[in-house]
């Protein structure tokens, strides 16, 4: 059996509930990137903006687990200001040499997912094998867990597709 990391980082909880459900399903360890930074109120939601803007780096805490004892690692991010969050971006460059396979998912208010997929792929080395968006008008209904079970199925069959080409 594949060994799955789910990653992510979370300001409203959104990302996290998702988070949770790919690894409750996919049966594969799961990791919040914690990052002390206070991102709370209308001051948290303005510097969250501006620092993955303008591509900063927070202090992230040291991972728990190892994404090279991983086949593949699922990352998870919120867009801000139609860009990958900071500390994601942090995550992604500090373990980019030893990231196997990856997929990524985001969740957003509606746009800004293209382009924080491109800075996923480029802060990771390589493409996603799936990606999947979820906006906050879909996180308020039903359609989440039927946009996780369509994300997953891109999943798995990176497996397959790995194991017929051994």
């Amino acid at each position: 059996m594949s060994r799955i990391l789910v990653v992510y980082f979370s300001r409203t909880g959104h990302t996290r509930t998702v988070a949770k459900q790919i690894a409750e399903r996919l049966d594969a360890d799961l990791e919040e990137i914690h990052d002390p930074t206070n991102r709370s109120g209308i001051f948290g939601y303005q510097r969250s903006g501006f620092q993955a803007f303008f591509r900063r780096l927070p202090p992230i805490a040291a991972a728990i687990h190892d994404p090279h004892q991983y086949d593949m690692v699922v990352i998870g991010t919120p867009v801000w200001n139609m860009s990958l969050s900071s500390p994601v971006r942090a995550y992604l460059r500090r373990y980019r040499a030893v990231l196997p396979k990856v997929g990524f998912f985001c969740t957003c208010g509606g746009a800004g997912f293209g382009r924080a997929f491109a800075q996923m792929s480029k802060e990771c080395g390589q493409p996603p094998v799936a990606t999947m968006v979820l906006t906050e008008r879909e996180l308020t209904t039903a359609a989440v867990p039927i946009a996780v079970a369509r994300f997953l199925v891109h999943i798995r069959a990176a497996f397959t597709t790995a194991r017929r080409a051994a």
